[in-house]
Formats: C-alpha cells, structure tokens, sequence
C-alpha cells in the first residue's frame, strides 16, 4: 500500500517531465536545441537524470550549431575572396605581363602573355633566370640600383628594353614588387609588366620626324651662314685689303689703326660664323661621320675658348652607326662640352669606341675637389638619347670629376 501511495505522489511530477522529454525530443529531431526541461529536482531518480542529461546535451548540440552556422559564414566570405581574387588575377593575367621569381631572380611562375611577348616555351622559361630575355640595352649601374630598391623591399618601376627568343626587341613598362616575410625581409619577387613597344615606335618615328626637320632647318641656317653672311665677310675682307694697300704709303697713323681694327673684327667674325655653321651642320659628318666632326668642332673650341679637350675615337666600322644615331650623339657631346666649359675645368677628355656597344664617355676633371660641379642638368639630351633606343647617365660621384656615359646597343640594333 506505501508503495502505490508514493507513485502516487511522484505521477503529477513524472507526468510533467515526460510530457517536457517528448516536446525536447521533438525539437531535437527538428534540429531545435533551444528547448530545456524545467522543474528539475536533482533528486536522482531515473527521469531526474534523463532529463538533467538530455539537457546537457541540447546546450553542446545549441554550441556545435552556433559554431557550424559562424564556420558557414567563414566559408562563404572565403569563397567571396577567392572569387574577387580570381577575378583580379583573370583581369591582370589578361592584360599585363606577370612574372614571379625567386631571390636570384630564378623564374618561379609565368603567365601565357610572358610566353607570347618572349616568344619562349613555358617550360623553356621556368626555373631560368630573368637574364633569358635581356636586351643588353641597359647599363649594369641601371640593374645594379633596381637590385638594390627590391632589396630594400620597395617597389621599382620603369621602362625596360627585352629581347624575345626570334632576336627583336620589344619595350615594357615594369614593376617589380617584393614580397616580404615577418622580418620585412624580402623572399620572392613579383614582375608585372606592360607592353609599351608600340608607344615607344610611335615616340620614335615622332622623334626622328622632329629631328629630320630639325636638320634639315639647321642645314639652310648652315647654308645660308656659310655662303652667304661668311663670303660677304670674306669679300669686305678683300675691300679692307685693298683699302689697306692704298693707305699703306700715308702717314696717318690713327687712320691705319682703324683699318687694321676693322680687318681685324671682320676675321673674328669670319672665323666665327663659320664655326657656327660647322656646328649647325657639319658637312664632314653626313660624308665621313662622327669622328672628323667632333675632331674639327674640338679644335675650333679650343682655339676660341682654349682649354685642354682630349678626343680618342676607336670606331671599328662607321658604316655600322645609324646616321641619325650619330646625329644625336654628336648634339649631346656638342651641348656638354658647350656647357662643361662654362665651369671652367681643368681637361675634358672624351672616349668614343664601337666594340660590342657604340660607347662616349666624357670625363671633365677640375684641378681642386671644391671646384667639382654640383649636377647639371642634361634632361633633354638625356631623353633624346632615350628616344633613340639609348642610355645617358651625368655622375658627379667623384669629388674631383664629372662623368658622362652615352651607350646603344649592339650595332646594327639601336632601333627599337
């Protein structure tokens, strides 16, 4: 009888728990864990402890489904940056030269338009260094500073002159852009390139149609200094020579002195117009070339300004040097010497030889370190030398002297 009185107090509780286990159990098979069972004693008994369990387990359940739905919106904000990232590397693969490569400049990855520019085989590409597609048209200072930025882990850019596997020369605009480690020390290196070889021939072909009419501009001046101002002079010379002649025998001494002053001035201005005239145009250099031409412009040089000018030339084969190549070194020579002797130096030498590369070097040395000029500025020659597939580069490093470097490239290839 005790135990029928006992169930009889527990029914009102148990039936409370089991109505309470199977609404939980129903929202646990529909994935609903937010549901708990209240009303729990803790008094061990068998439902007590189901419950206390089922409980237990819809919280860790509750936890996993928080966890999955934050791992699912982790997911698909990965996916959304790996679709940008795919976007962005079809966009810049579709449109640029990409290039990665290792510390040694060893070619790690490439894309389909480094192949189609270099006119190389993937597999012919991979694992070589960049060097496979060098023009040889840059000096090793140029290559040394990029070396020297990507080193630093900044970011180099500027236009380079590449050479494909068939032998022609094509132009890019680069950007070399180091990738860094913890320590901001660099670990590989990425080339995004564009093609600019059809600006540059269009820059070039503008260039020369400025330089032709230029010339040609320069020529009539010439011309026109040369027979006529220059033989007007020279037949008043024969006037004053006459004149000189008739008054030798008089003896007015003032009057003698005029003459003589005048015939003197009418020379200067002879000799002067005529040096202007060589250096407009040099009838040698469009017969003969640039050698005689600088010989002959040095020696009028010094003979007007004086100084001491050293002029080797070791050219193998003139004919092998563009006309118009020749033009543009002889200008920039002309224009530095005509700038240089303003700062009065002690010697200018110039160095000109054809070996491998076409190659003037200037040097103007001065007699104390303090008299070592700051930094002329060459811009223009500079960029006409670039516009014709050539380097410049004005130095003062040295504390006693000034150097200039004019380069092309191998002969019979400054075009670009």
């Amino acid at each position: 009888m005790n135990n029928n009185h006992e169930d009889q107090e527990l029914s009102p509780l148990n039936s409370e728990i089991l109505d309470q286990l199977v609404a939980q159990i129903t929202s646990v098979a529909a994935l609903d864990f937010t549901k708990k069972i209240t009303n729990i004693k803790g008094d061990g008994s068998a439902l007590d402890t189901i419950a206390l369990g089922l409980n237990m387990l819809c919280e860790e359940l509750e936890d996993s489904v928080v966890s999955r739905d934050k791992l699912e919106e982790k997911n698909a904000e990965l996916e959304r940056v790996i679709s940008k990232m795919n976007q962005f590397q079809y966009a810049l693969n579709s449109s640029s030269i990409v290039v990665t490569t290792d510390l040694k400049g060893n070619i790690t990855y490439l894309n389909d338009k480094f192949c189609e520019i270099s006119k190389y085989s993937r597999d012919e590409l991979l694992g070589q260094t960049y060097n496979v597609v060098d023009s040889g048209h840059h000096s090793i200072d140029s290559w040394k500073e990029m070396w020297q930025t990507i080193g630093r882990g900044e970011i180099w850019s500027n236009e380079v002159k590449e050479r494909a596997k068939d032998g022609s020369y094509y132009w890019v605009n680069m950007t070399i852009v180091p990738f860094l480690d913890l320590d901001q020390k660099p670990y590989q290196y990425m080339v995004v390139s564009r093609d600019i070889t059809a600006i540059k021939e269009l820059d070039q072909r503008i260039l020369n149609s400025i330089i032709l009419a230029q010339e040609k501009d320069r020529e009539l001046f010439a011309e026109d200094l040369h027979e006529g101002v220059a033989q007007s002079l020279a037949a008043l010379m024969l006037q004053i020579g006459i004149i000189e002649l008739k008054i030798k025998e008089l003896a007015d001494a003032d009057l003698k002195k005029s003459v003589a002053s005048i015939k003197s001035y009418i020379q200067e201005s002879i000799e002067s117009t005529r040096s202007m005239a060589t250096e407009l145009m040099p009838r040698t250099m469009m017969k003969y070339g640039i050698e005689p031409s600088l010989k002959l412009f040095v020696t009028r040089l010094q003979q007007h300004l004086g100084g001491e000018v050293e002029f080797v030339c070791s050219i193998n084969n003139p004919k092998q040097i563009e006309k118009d190549i020749e033009i543009t070194v002889y200008r920039t020579v002309v224009a530095i010497l005509n700038t240089m002797y303003k700062t009065e130096p002690a010697k200018m030498s110039i160095d000109m030889k054809s070996e491998r590369k076409f190659t003037t070097l200037l040097e103007i040395t001065y007699e104390k370190k303090s008299k070592a000029v700051s930094l002329l500025n060459f811009e223009e020659q500079i960029k006409r030398i670039q516009l014709q597939g050539g380097f410049m580069s004005v130095s003062n490093n040295y504390l006693d002297k000034v150097l200039v470097t004019i380069e092309f490239a191998t002969l019979g290839s400054f075009k670009p």
